[in-house]
């Protein structure tokens, strides 16, 4: 429970450190944005590790630890196989993608998106949850 509200605190407290920059020069947020690259590889592995059985406390991923927050996830919903369709544009800066995840027990898939923000540690967010903490 402590940890899950630390995790929380610590997600807003970056939501609303990106959220007032965005009034800022691109410049003074791009310490916070990861790569393209690294951004896929960190919403990989945190698929990867939902579809091993693992729960979304600290995945890791290349250098930099990888938080996630996906309320399906925690619900002990189990992941049989996902598609990354592709990076999409958003509201800001932060890499965004496109993601079909297939849920045991469910018929059809789901498309969702997850936003990936920060550096380390890199935020994995589904779009939901990432609107919530940045007040978007």
């Amino acid at each position: 429970m402590f940890r899950e509200r630390r995790a929380w605190a610590m997600i807003c407290l970056l939501g609303s450190a990106i959220s007032a920059a965005a009034g800022c020069s691109r410049a003074d947020v791009t310490d916070y944005i990861p790569t393209e690259d690294a951004a896929r590889a960190s919403l990989a592995a945190a698929l990867d590790a939902w579809k091993a059985g693992q729960g979304p406390e600290g995945v890791g991923a290349s250098e930099a630890s990888v938080n996630v927050q996906d309320p399906q996830w925690k619900q002990g919903k189990k992941l049989a196989s996902y598609e990354i369709v592709g990076p999409e544009p958003g509201d800001d800066a932060n890499p965004r993608f496109r993601v079909r995840l297939s849920l045991a027990g469910e018929a059809a898939p789901q498309e969702t998106f997850y936003v990936i923000f920060g550096k380390d540690p890199i935020w994995v967010l589904n779009e939901a949850n990432y609107r919530k903490v940045s007040g978007m």
